[in-house]
């Protein structure tokens, strides 16, 4: 649930809160000069080993790692499948079209850091909601209370304290620049939605945490497997002298030749084992033993698969995926049932829920700060994973709907209309022919249920036939 910044009035709309018109969050003083670069990370696992804040063990999982990348890229395709925000008349409820236009002007126009409008605000959220515990922002209102200048997100790692105030019911959210005091976030139009908060703590949980350690120990897995690759996975040659054969065949026994003998001898050797190609033989005389050691010639070496075996599960549910979507899975079918789906679109659907109340709440304000009498809607478009046809049939069944309670009474012509199409209201009042379509309906189907042919279609066949089958049911 999203922690609010000032107790509800009884205007379930806000209008009598107090619009703030100065920005309360800071940008981080390391934000403030962004260099870019692409330095290649030579060792990632050394790289998360010496970082102690564990936001940042996940941002270099996330941006490093391809199942970090793979995880949170799924993750984030997911959860940004579009919106459609709606207008109503704040008095009457009725739906409203004529604020479309001018609201997906000012949505193209926020977010400037990101250059993506709303669409670029909603992946920054959802990436937080991963990666940060939550999503926050802060709507940037002018000095006159008529626009709202922009949206920034803040990033709710740059919280460090929760203060309960028993004065004003809530917790505030300090966030503190370096060299200056702390501010309470909730003193500017701030918003802020904790991801799977625990019971009394208005932070979130880090959805990745788990991945930090299971990531560490696959790394030095495969660290750990290169080196063994490298010492004893490639072939060497132990060459032995026989040293008292050697010495035997000077014809100085004294230890400074022998010494200067043996260092031509062995750099003879060397140099000669160096130059070999893959094709050479070997020509040596008895006093000289070569053999060849490692690269599975004398078996030496591990069996790393049931390691990767042990840890590949691991690394799937500390994702909290799904083996099919980390390709993970090794056996069995490679489609994906609908209930594995489910878990992870219920998941997705958590995040979006947040996202939604607090886009209602940037819409929120931009309607009060122009003067409109409206409230928003936002809905996420759903996950798209039904065909087209299918999606269409719905829509039918919902129209038939509609178009029953309002023949039935239920609903008034403006309703249906604006439940089915999403109108104001209907074009014109005009009924004629409104229970034809419902009547052929129900006549087609009655007739398949029997078996016969509709009788005000073929009205001679009709009477014909029915004699017939009276005295069927006689017989």
């Amino acid at each position: 649930m999203p922690v609010f910044s000032r107790k509800k009035t009884e205007n379930s709309y806000g209008d009598n809160e107090v619009i703030a018109t100065e920005r309360v969050s800071a940008i981080d003083q390391s934000m403030e000069h962004i260099y870019v670069h692409n330095q290649r990370t030579t060792d990632i696992l050394r790289k998360i080993n010496c970082q102690s804040d564990m936001v940042d063990c996940i941002d270099t999982i996330i941006s490093e790692t391809p199942d970090g990348k793979m995880a949170y890229n799924i993750y984030l395709r997911l959860a940004n499948q579009g919106i459609k925000v709606t207008w109503k008349n704040a008095t009457t409820g009725r739906p409203v079209k004529r604020y479309d236009a001018e609201f997906r002007r000012f949505c193209s126009s926020i977010g400037r850091n990101n250059s993506s409008g709303l669409d670029g605000i909603l992946d920054t959220l959802h990436g937080c909601s991963i990666a940060r515990g939550g999503m926050a922002v802060e709507v940037l209102v002018n000095k006159d209370v008529t626009e709202v200048e922009d949206v920034v997100v803040v990033d709710p790692a740059s919280i460090v304290e929760f203060e309960w105030l028993p004065e004003k019911k809530r917790y505030a959210a300090y966030q503190q620049a370096p060299g200056k005091e702390k501010k309470d976030l909730y003193d500017g139009n701030f918003f802020y939605v904790p991801f799977e908060p625990k019971p009394g703590h208005p932070e979130g949980t880090l959805k990745f945490a788990p991945a930090v350690y299971i990531m560490i120990q696959y790394l030095q897995l495969i660290q750990d497997s290169s080196a063994v690759l490298h010492r004893i996975g490639y072939p060497r040659y132990d060459i032995s002298i026989d040293r008292e054969t050697f010495v035997n065949s000077l014809h100085d026994k004294s230890e400074s030749y022998v010494r200067k003998a043996s260092n031509e001898l062995f750099r003879e050797i060397k140099n000669t084992v160096a130059g070999m190609g893959s094709k050479s033989d070997f020509l040596h005389f008895n006093e000289v033993t070569m053999q060849a050691i490692g690269g599975g010639v004398n078996g030496a070496g591990i069996d790393v698969r049931a390691w990767f075996e042990v840890l590949d599960p691991l690394v799937v549910n500390a994702f909290q995926l799904t083996p099919v979507l980390m390709g993970r899975l090794n056996s069995g079918s490679y489609s994906l049932g609908s209930v594995e789906f489910k878990i992870v679109t219920d998941t997705v659907d958590s995040m979006r829920r947040g996202s939604k109340r607090i886009l209602e709440e940037i819409a929120r304000i931009w309607a009060r700060v122009h003067g409109y009498n409206i409230v928003p809607k936002v809905e996420h478009n759903p996950i798209d994973w039904e065909k087209e046809l299918d999606k269409l049939e719905a829509q039918l069944k919902e129209m038939q709907l509609n178009r029953r309670a309002e023949e039935y009474g239920y609903i008034s012509h403006d309703d249906a209309a604006s439940k089915t199409m999403g109108t104001e209201g209907a074009d014109n009042n005009n009924s004629e022919g409104m229970y034809e379509y419902l009547n052929k309906d129900f006549r087609a189907t009655q007739s398949e249920d029997t078996g016969q042919d509709n009788p005000e279609e073929n009205p001679e066949e009709g009477t014909q036939n029915e004699p017939q089958q009276q005295s069927r049911s006689n017989s």
